[in-house]
């Protein structure tokens, strides 16, 4: 569950940075003060892989399942984990198309 959080966290982050930059680039210029301090740098292959994260959805499915282990207490939650988990399993082989023309499909871990 710790991984699905770090991603909607950054997604929600990322998300946060684009919408700004782009109602900031149709303003005045001196709205960029806060844009400006952001400074990017290129990662080496190693750094990549080990951000990368699991972008397989079998991998996905997988460790939404075994989350649900952990939400006993929380039979609504479980139940909307092990749907969730579900539909990635199913839709695995759309999901992960989509993954490999982005360019962000990572081998599957879970598969054996």
């Amino acid at each position: 569950m710790k991984w699905y959080v770090n991603t909607a966290a950054a997604a929600l982050l990322t998300s946060s940075l684009l919408c700004s930059t782009a109602l900031a680039a149709g303003s005045k210029q001196d709205t960029f003060t806060a844009v400006q301090g952001i400074n990017a740098q290129a990662l080496s292959t190693n750094e990549m892989q080990a951000t990368s994260g699991q972008l397989n959805a079998y991998d996905i499915a997988a460790a939404l399942t075994a989350e649900a282990a952990n939400l006993a207490k929380y039979p609504k939650l479980q139940q909307a984990d092990l749907k969730l988990a579900n539909w990635y399993q199913v839709n695995a082989v759309a999901i992960n198309a989509e993954f490999q023309k982005l360019g962000i499909l990572t081998p599957c871990k879970s598969c054996k």
